[in-house]
């Protein structure tokens, strides 16, 4: 009620946006600021530590205040421990979004004598925050494990060993993991069907609607959930999942080679 009696061109302040509001009502109190923006002209600015609250806004509505540097764009506040030095883990890997993610943890799942434990992955829904994050991290002396940051095969950012910018293979990063994949279609078929909760003797049929997807798609990043569409609305997360396990098994030297530039910090199992 206040908000509504306000004039317009008003500056609106909120501490703790998220406090005493279910995640969804967050939601919808960030979507409510927004339209009161638009309608009365008006700047809404407030403070969270809830993901909840990051989620209707653009990424250049978000900032991010760490030891003395801020940044801008989209981030996880989970990452934000890893970022100000406060985790327990002996690696942080920086990375552009969910996929990336999900691709290196993927890969570090191929590795048996990795401590798995012991990385913490976080996505930074960006390649310049990713690598800036990463940079400062490195720089910051109060920080106790090392981080790394892997980019997609497009990104404009500078991969570079000596700052820990590594670059993913690929131009896409979807497209590459869909289109290796069905390289080896005549062996693999038959996992990834099963993979995709499919019976192992549709594995044929499988195979030539993944290719007739792949065909028709004009953006690679919507391969997967309209994998999961075809085949009878199976979670886009699912589809993803299948289709990086089944690769990082098939091609153990590419999997190498993205984990060789930093085989020397992986945190290992003691044996």
């Amino acid at each position: 009620m206040k908000i509504e009696s306000l004039p317009d061109n008003s500056l609106i302040l909120v501490e703790e946006i998220e406090n005493g509001l279910h995640p969804v009502a967050t939601v919808r109190m960030v979507e409510y600021l927004i339209e009161v923006a638009q309608r009365k002209n008006a700047q809404a600015i407030f403070t969270t530590h809830s993901n909840d609250a990051l989620v209707p806004l653009p990424p250049t509505a978000i900032w991010a205040a760490v030891s003395g540097n801020v940044y801008q764009g989209k981030l996880d506040i989970a990452a934000l421990r890893a970022i100000s030095g406060q985790i327990e883990a002996q690696l942080a890997i920086f990375c552009e979004d969910s996929f990336a993610a999900s691709w290196l943890k993927a890969v570090l799942r191929t590795q048996t004598d990795v401590a798995q434990e012991g990385i913490e992955i976080h996505e930074m829904f960006g390649d310049g925050s990713a690598v800036k994050i990463n940079i400062n991290h490195n720089l910051d002396p109060s920080v106790k494990c090392p981080s790394v940051c892997y980019i997609d095969g497009d990104s404009l950012q500078s991969d570079s060993a000596e700052k820990r910018v590594i670059r993913l293979p690929g131009l896409s990063p979807e497209a590459f993991i869909f289109d290796k994949t069905l390289e080896l279609a005549s062996q693999l078929g038959g996992i990834l069907a099963v993979r995709l909760l499919q019976p192992h003797i549709t594995a044929d049929s499988i195979i030539a609607k993944l290719k007739e997807i792949r065909l028709t798609n004009h953006d690679p990043h919507l391969l997967y959930s309209q994998v999961g569409f075809t085949l009878g609305l199976i979670p886009e997360s699912t589809v993803r999942e299948a289709f990086l396990a089944t690769w990082a098994e098939a091609f153990p030297d590419e999997v190498s080679a993205i984990l060789e530039p930093i085989k020397t910090i992986l945190p290992r199992i003691n044996t």
